[in-house]
This record gives structure tokens, sequence and C-alpha cells, in this order.
């Protein structure tokens, strides 16, 4: 591990603790099988997805870290997907971890959790010690706070579960066509949720975040009336282009235009693309892991990489020198710290980044006339 990365989570793991509060399940699928006591003095969230494969290896390692503490630690998988979804994977790919449904989605939105895996240690008051990548978390972290943490409590005091009615547990919708959308009238949504459910792309959000999604660019690049801003549910077939769909569907035009701010510009004449075995996560999961200082991604394009970018940084990106690639790569790129990020950006694919005035694009949205 390279040295700016070590002290990237040594620098982490001092980020001061905040009060948070008793952490709500909707659901118990199993208790742990490999803690010893009921009561703990720390508690994990291990927040995951049965489609997502950086997931489950989160998991397996958080299941040797259960195995080596099972006395005062206590590691719960959460999940927000249907119950008999879960049931149906654990019978595949069972784990002695704890697992828990948050059907309702509470706990997911009370951390904002925009990105799997991850993961919340908290104490027996509930207060958050530690968040991140699980993988990140270490045997010697969870020694530290084992020491300073002393108290203990029952688990289903500060795990607690609230159960609600059966018939919430329907099974999971599947269009029958490529592109489906509709709007949800009672509902919105604080930040865009994106999820995959078999060969779709499923959207739940405000039409401005789902077109920026799309369009690959920022929100603020996005310019659409109020009356205009709706919430929807979107369905698209993976591979496809669900923009001009939504428009169509909608009855809405976009015309774009440029403007002048400060971009993140990317001189790419000297890149170094690196090949798709740097990292492997298998077949059909999640494409990135995204925690508080890196980006990784499993067989990306660089534009899309670059929104992903983008997005953590607030920051519109340019490039200049040369036509990026169109093919699928492997990346690993920090994020946290702007001096660290160029370096990292230099040193592993030769691309020299710099904050300056350019011109970017922006979107308009309009109903179409008539």
């Amino acid at each position: 591990m390279n040295l700016y990365k070590r002290l990237l989570i040594l620098i982490c793991f001092g980020i001061s603790s905040f009060s948070y509060g008793q952490i709500r399940f909707s659901e118990t699928i199993q208790t742990s099988k490999t803690a010893t006591n009921t009561e703990a003095s720390l508690f994990f969230i291990d927040f995951w997805a049965t489609w997502c494969k950086p997931c489950v290896y989160a998991s397996e390692y958080l299941g040797v870290l259960q195995k080596q503490y099972p006395d005062r630690f206590y590691v719960v998988s959460l999940s927000e997907e249907n119950p008999d979804v879960v049931k149906r994977f654990l019978k595949k790919h069972p784990t002695d971890l704890a697992v828990s449904i948050d059907y309702k989605g509470e706990t997911f939105k009370a951390n904002n959790t925009r990105t799997l895996p991850y993961g919340l240690l908290i104490n027996a008051n509930g207060t958050v010690l530690w968040k991140g990548s699980p993988t990140d978390f270490k045997k010697t972290d969870l020694e530290r706070y084992l020491r300073q943490n002393t108290k203990i409590k029952e688990v289903n005091k500060v795990l607690k579960v609230q159960k609600i009615k059966e018939e919430v547990f329907k099974a999971d919708y599947m269009p029958s066509d490529d592109f489906e959308i509709k709007q949800l009238k009672n509902e919105t949504f604080e930040t865009l949720v994106s999820s995959s459910r078999g060969d779709y792309i499923v959207y739940k959000g405000d039409l401005k975040s789902i077109i920026a999604k799309e369009k690959k660019i920022l929100q603020s690049q996005v310019q659409i009336a109020p009356t205009l801003n709706k919430t929807y549910e979107v369905y698209i077939k993976k591979g496809s282009n669900g923009l001009f769909p939504i428009l169509e569907e909608l009855k809405l035009d976009i015309f774009h235009s440029e403007i002048q701010g400060e971009v993140l510009m990317l001189d790419i004449s000297n890149m170094i693309y690196w090949d798709t075995h740097q990292i492997d996560w298998g077949e059909n999961t999640a494409e990135y892991l995204i925690d508080d200082t890196q980006i990784q991604a499993d067989n990306v394009t660089f534009e899309d990489v670059m929104f992903q970018l983008a997005s953590v940084l607030n920051l519109p990106i340019a490039t200049k020198g040369a036509e990026a690639d169109l093919d699928k790569h492997d990346w690993q790129i920090h994020h946290r710290f702007y001096n660290l990020m160029q370096t990292n950006l230099e040193d592993a694919y030769g691309i020299k980044a710099t904050k300056e005035k350019g011109r970017f694009k922006t979107y308009m949205i309009r109903k179409k006339t008539p």
C-alpha cells in the first residue's frame, strides 16, 4: 500500500465521533452464529446488497473479525432489499454474521448511504465512532475502540427491530419493456436512489437528478423549471441510454450551451490506461466502490469514472490534449485531498490535473412546443 494511502487511513480514523442514536431494522433474517453473547460494547452495521460483489467480499472480511472477537463485538449485515431476495441469496451464500432488513430504508437514509459497501461502528450509547468502507476497518482499530469503549448493552436494545405488516413484502416489480417511467406523487428523495434489479437500472428521484445521472454531469449543469422537476421511478435496460426515452415520454426538449467557470482540467495527452485485470469483482456486480478517500472501479470507461470523480468533488471536469478511448478499464483514484489526487492521477495514469477557468456544458430542459 502506498504511503499516502496509509496516511489517509490514519487520518480517517482520527475523525471525531458524533451522536447518533438507536439503529432500527424492520426484520431480522438471522442472528449471529459467531458472537458468543447477547450483549456487546461495539456494534458494526454492514450496509450491503445481494447484487453487490464488493459487499460480499466486505462481509466475508467482517466475518473474520467477528470470529476473532466474538465476545464484545457484534456485526450485523443490513440490506434494504426484499427479505425473500435476501433469504434466497443466503441459501446459496451462507454467512455466520447476523443479517437484518431495513425494508423501509430508514437506517440507509439516516446515514445518507449512497454507495456500497459501507459500514459504521457504534458503541453502546449509539455514538458513531467510525464510518467508511468495511475493508478499511482494521483489527488494530477494533482493538483500540474496544479498549476505549467498555460499556456493554443488550444487542436488541441497540439494534431495535420494528415489525411492519407482512403485506408490505411484495415481489420485486419487473417491467415488460426495455424502458419504463412512472411518476411518484407522494414520495420525495433528497438524493437520487440508484439500484440494480435483474437486467435493469432503477432510478428513484427528481427528474433533474435522473437526467444528470444519464448525461453523466453534475446536477448544477441541468436547468429545469420546478413545475417540470417531478419525482419519478425509472427502469432502464442495462446497456441502453435512458435519456431520450425519458424526454420523449414526458414530451420534453433538451438544449445545451457552454459557460465559463472553474473546472478540474485533465491533460490526458500522455495518459496511461490500466488494463481490466487490476481489480476483479466478478460478473454482474457493482462497478464502483466509493468511500471517503477513493474511487475504485472494475471495468469502467474513462467517461464513467470521471463522472464519479466530478460528483464527489462537485466540480465539472474538462479534458485537453487528446481524446479518451471508449474502452473499459480498472481504476483506483484518490479524491479526499487535492494534492494527493494530483499525484495519484499523474503517477498511476499520466494525467495532469489542475483547477482552472474553463468551459463546460449546461443543459436546459423545456416542455416541447405544440
